[in-house]
């Protein structure tokens, strides 16, 4: 199994380096494909929804489905046509090769403006992992299902369907200090093939040592805090349905093996939280306020100072492209005070995604300096 781990944290490292500032997008969707449990990514068009999961299903070498969903899809887009010589004979036979059925990773983009038909037959997959063909029900070999849609749908006929997608993972586009690294990495992804890194087998594993983690759940340290969190998460009016705050549990174990941890911790648990107990974006917020009010997440106080001082960096490179010698003085000491920070920051996965950002605002920073210095002692 430690063979097996190794090659999940080898695929997750590929993914962050073929992906710009979309590090929790990947612990997001590993905890679906660890958990089983159905994925959403809600975010604009062109922030990498689709491609990642792609690049993830082709890293793993599964058999991927992809499709986009419109009111007008019908479920034999998806399921597969029916056999018009099996209907002669009076069988309602599908002929699912290429489709849902057989795939192994599945990803319905637009997810809100599928028809009620679909929906009824997508619940019964997500719930059961089986379909309907010739009268019998069919076991289908799907690890996870991946959706995605632009928004989150307000209507009240979404709701059940909406709570049944464990975990929620609102994408955002690159921030501008990254975007030289987007161009280049958005060219390489052009035409790049992945050689795999796991196998079906593989994830299979990792599925079942997830579930054996879970399931010892209610013996462990962390349940009580959890409990506390789910607390303090209802006065804040975060509400959570019965099934979510099981699943939630399942969720954090699936973190736990990807941080190659020994046990659930409060770290996973708070990862988990921002998955799987926000609605929208606005929870979000309300999440981190528990989160940091709990002590629940280890390394927050240094996500934190990484933030304030990557946000007093971004504002003197702003002063100091139209300033003088007193806004390059000030530039100067925060990128130096940056710099040591970086230094003095826990070498901790979970913080890569901030000190990346505060690195890559450093580098902005001293490319700056070197400029005005030229600029103004004709260095």
């Amino acid at each position: 199994m430690n063979d097996t781990i190794s090659k999940l944290s080898e695929l997750k490292i590929k993914l962050t380096d073929l992906f710009v500032q979309k590090e929790a997008e990947i612990t997001a969707i590993l905890s679906g494909l660890l958990s089983g449990e159905p994925v959403i990514l809600v975010g604009e068009v062109g922030t990498a929804k689709t491609i990642l999961i792609e690049k993830m299903a082709e890293l793993i070498d599964a058999k991927y489905f992809y499709y986009l969903l419109t009111r007008f899809t019908e479920p034999d887009e998806i399921l597969g046509p029916l056999d018009i010589n099996s209907l002669r004979e009076g069988k309602y036979v599908r002929r699912t090769e290429n489709r849902l059925p057989e795939a192994e990773i599945i990803f319905l983009d637009e997810i809100f403006k599928a028809s009620s038909a679909i929906r009824n037959i997508l619940l019964d997959i997500i719930l059961n992992r089986r379909f309907r063909n010739n009268g019998e029900f069919k076991k289908l070999p799907m690890l996870t299902l991946y959706t995605a849609s632009n928004e989150v749908s307000s209507d009240i006929e979404d709701a059940a369907f909406y709570d049944r997608l464990t975990v929620r993972c609102f994408v955002r586009s690159v921030s501008e200090d990254a975007w030289s690294e987007l161009v280049e990495k958005g060219i390489i992804l052009e035409d790049l093939k992945l050689n795999p890194v796991l196998s079906v087998d593989d994830v299979k594993n990792l599925q079942k040592l997830t579930l054996e983690r879970f399931k010892k759940m209610p013996e462990s340290k962390v349940l009580q805090v959890y409990l506390d969190a789910l607390a303090s998460l209802k006065q804040k009016g975060v509400k959570l349905s019965d099934r979510r705050k099981i699943k939630l549990l399942k969720i954090a174990s699936a973190i736990s093996i990807i941080y190659n941890e020994e046990a659930v911790s409060p770290d996973s648990i708070a990862e988990a939280l921002k998955l799987v107990a926000v609605h929208d974006e606005d929870d979000i917020r309300k999440v981190d306020q528990v989160i940091f009010e709990l002590g629940l997440s280890s390394y927050y106080k240094h996500i934190q100072r990484i933030q304030t001082v990557n946000s007093e960096l971004q504002n003197a490179i702003k002063l100091a492209k139209s300033g003088g010698i007193d806004e390059i003085k000030m530039l100067s000491t925060i990128c130096n005070r940056a710099v040591e920070m970086v230094e003095e920051i826990p070498k901790n996965p979970r913080l890569l995604p901030y000190t990346r950002q505060l690195k890559s605002s450093i580098n902005k920073a001293k490319d700056i300096l070197d400029k005005k210095k030229a600029e103004i002692f004709g260095l």
